[in-house]
């Protein structure tokens, strides 16, 4: 029945996003929930007759003088996105550091200019390219957006607290504001017919199933709040913290309550809190450790590329790890 559930959804958001693209007012950062985008139906759906695109985005309408050519994005997700509909960002939130993009991503990728750190933008730099649209996460760039408005319009997205369906929406919202319906609706199809055709591939019979980062000072699950916890819900895997926030920090003992029957790990570094749990007589009475089913995954696929290609290849690593 769920999975029927999120099939319908899946045909419903694409649906409404192939259909209905009108909606949208004029004036920039209007109040609103997050929707899914729409536009006046034209020749080119996401364009008015002037060359115009309306979008509405997290906060607001957002109206962009003609289709954008220099996009800077500000989280991974968005630069997965992106590549995914064909589009070259000139400037990349990248953390300084290459690495933290998923090989997939990579490869796509053309040469775009490190605009730095994720979390404190880099206001000079990113004016500095002139760019005619920059796409930033509610949460994390909240305080920068006045001073990015300054520089070019400003797409304003969640993608850290987002989960899975949020990012599907990103998708659809970020495809207009870039002038790729088509190619938007098309990459949508793709991806769930991946996804269906994996599914089969698996017997998730409400397995618990945990993804976690873990660094050397702590445990950070996350829940099916969370997008890779989300993902793992959809998928028809249950959530053993059960909490209300995205990404918990617990502690080895409410691990072994929680007692997941899977573990899939992502760490920040070589040397994590897991070692030092791991001599503690407490961590073998968890179900996925006396098992053998904890498995260590790469934080940039599972974490950072909240995107079509990152939730993409998390489902590789589960049919590689739970297939049957």
């Amino acid at each position: 029945m769920k999975s029927l559930f999120t099939r319908i959804s899946f045909i419903a958001l694409i649906s409404v996003f192939a259909l209905s693209l009108a909606a949208c007012g004029k004036a920039t950062n209007t109040e609103s929930a997050a929707t899914t985008t729409s536009v006046a139906a034209s020749p080119t759906p996401a364009a008015k007759a002037d060359g115009k695109i309306t979008v509405q985005d997290a906060v607001g309408t957002v109206e962009l003088p003609k289709k954008p050519e220099r996009i800077v994005a500000m989280e991974f997700g968005f630069t997965d996105i992106l590549v995914s509909l064909g589009v070259q960002p000139i400037g990349v939130a990248d953390d300084s550091s290459p690495d933290l993009l998923m090989d997939s991503v990579k490869a796509l990728l053309k040469t775009y200019t490190s605009v730095g750190s994720r979390y404190e933008p880099n206001i000079e730099l990113i004016s500095s390219l002139k760019p005619d649209l920059i796409i930033v996460d509610i949460n994390k760039h909240k305080a920068a957006i006045p001073q990015l408005k300054g520089i070019a319009p400003v797409l304003v997205l969640d993608d850290f607290q987002a989960d899975y369906n949020q990012m599907l929406k990103n998708v659809g919202i970020i495809a207009q504001a870039v002038g790729k319906v088509e190619e938007g609706k098309k990459r949508l199809a793709e991806h769930q017919t991946k996804v269906e055709a994996m599914k089969k591939k698996l017997a998730a019979s409400n397995l618990s199933v945990l993804p976690a980062v873990v660094n050397p000072k702590g445990f950070f699950a996350h829940s099916d709040h969370a997008y890779s916890g989300s993902f793992l819900s959809m998928l028809g895997y249950n959530d053993p913290v059960k909490n209300a926030t995205a990404y918990p920090q617990i502690t080895l003992e409410q691990l072994v309550e929680a007692n997941p029957k899977v573990l899939f790990l992502m760490p920040t570094e070589k040397v994590t809190i897991v070692q030092e749990w791991e001599k503690n007589p407490l961590w073998q009475k968890i179900d996925a450790v006396a098992n053998k089913k904890v498995f260590t995954v790469e934080r940039r696929d599972w974490s950072l590329s909240r995107g079509m290609i990152g939730s993409e290849k998390i489902l590789d690593d589960i049919v590689k790890n739970l297939g049957q």
